[in-house]
């Protein structure tokens, strides 16, 4: 390992440690949450520190689900549960800064916020840098805060080799494996959104949004933290009450019209990034990819011969042979997302959401997702619906659909990119 450690404590009271490689966030962080600290991090022993995490969001989500914490909804107005990704991180600062913790843990904080944001919490940050000490840990660039003095770069060497022996492996896919079973084409629009409009007590998120997704597409949805992406998300994969009652067509069937939510999982893959934080299970890599045939969280079923073959073709595919049999959650975050986005298109859905998938992850790894992405687009007949925050460098989408806010609910704006 390489990095100035004893900065932590010698010579300032907040830090910027940034992760060479996107496989050391995991093992840094878990030292984090069970006190056990690497070489160099000793210090901590004797210091009371809060963490602001996607796993310490999720457990509040939890929390707020499990016991009706209130908390944050008297703070702000809504509870996290309610709230999109970017959105849940915000409000957690916010409760955080309001009961002054002696040392913030920052993990990856600014990564999946809107550029306007990033400067609001930028400089919230940096006044609560005043009574709260900050240890800001990051990967790309542009999340380093400026204004903190002490810096350390954290590098564990046996990490980086085995990780990027790994990306060797990623950087060459091969071909996209077959789906399981011949489909009949499909003739028609798979999404149809006419004038929609969502408001949550009586603020609007959504105004007339129209929005049109055909066979074969590769949209990237974008636009500002709050905007109403995972609103519009939850539309389609049938979670979300608000869409009943609208002009809504999921696949040639208009919503509402006696459809079941088991009807739109069948043709719909799905990621979060959030996902990936929510396993304990020691479920094994291929038993997580083949879980996707089952639509399962884990595999509870013997998997038949078939889908075993096309399960091990995937991992031959990400370059993961030799991760076969490692238990998902000990994998890097990198490993991970592409794990999960595997599952999420193994049976080769007609419509693929990939909600915020290179968040948290450093640029080789973001490079190693996209070109994932890229790739199954090119390769297969599956609609992709790629959300994030912001314009992803190296992406292909074929349509852009970007919302506005507004202050009668954001607008969608449609954009052709060939």
């Amino acid at each position: 390992m390489t990095c100035s450690k004893h900065m932590i404590m010698n010579k300032t009271n907040s830090i910027n440690i940034k992760l060479l490689h996107a496989a050391q966030r995991k093992k840094l962080m878990d030292a984090l949450y069970t006190k056990k600290y690497p070489s160099g991090f000793e210090q901590l022993e004797h210091i009371a520190y809060e963490i602001i995490s996607p796993k310490t969001i999720l457990k509040f989500v939890n929390e707020e689900l499990i016991h009706d914490r209130k908390e944050i909804k008297e703070l702000v107005g809504q509870n996290l549960s309610t709230m999109s990704s970017g959105e849940r991180k915000k409000a957690y600062l916010d409760y955080m800064l309001s009961l002054k913790p002696q040392t913030l843990v920052l993990d990856h904080f600014l990564d999946n916020l809107d550029g306007e944001s990033r400067i609001i919490y930028h400089d919230k940050i940096m006044e609560c840098s005043k009574y709260t000490d900050i240890i800001n840990i990051y990967s790309r660039t542009e999340d380093h805060l400026s204004f903190i003095e002490g810096n350390l770069t954290y590098d564990d060497d046996q990490e980086q080799d085995t990780e990027s022996g790994n990306k060797k492996a990623l950087s060459s896919f091969t071909s996209v494996p077959p789906p399981p079973k011949e489909y009949l084409p499909y003739d028609g629009s798979l999404i149809e959104f006419h004038n929609v409009c969502v408001s949550y007590l009586d603020k609007p998120i959504l105004n007339r949004i129209s929005w049109q997704i055909d066979v074969g597409d590769f949209w990237h949805l974008y636009g500002p933290n709050g905007t109403g992406k995972t609103t519009l998300l939850s539309m389609i994969n049938g979670d979300n009450p608000k869409a009943y009652g609208q002009d809504i067509w999921l696949f040639g069937q208009k919503k509402g019209s006696g459809e079941t939510i088991w009807d739109i999982k069948q043709k719909v893959g799905y990621f979060t990034s959030n996902m990936t934080f929510q396993f304990k299970r020691l479920q094994h890599v291929k038993d997580m990819i083949t879980s996707g045939f089952y639509d399962s969280i884990g595999l509870y079923v013997t998997p038949s011969d078939h889908h075993t073959l096309l399960a091990n073709q995937w991992i031959s595919f990400l370059g993961l042979d030799h991760l076969a049999d490692v238990p998902f959650i000990k994998l890097s975050l990198c490993h991970q997302r592409i794990v999960m986005i595997a599952r999420a298109m193994v049976k080769h859905p007609l419509l693929l959401i990939l909600d915020e998938p290179s968040v948290d992850l450093d640029e080789e790894s973001t490079r190693l997702v996209t070109a994932l992405i890229n790739k199954i687009s090119q390769e297969s007949a599956t609609t992709i619906i790629y959300v994030s925050h912001r314009i992803e460098p190296g992406l292909s989408p074929t349509h852009e659909y970007q919302l506005v806010a507004d202050q009668n609910g954001s607008i969608g704006i449609e954009k052709s990119v060939q």
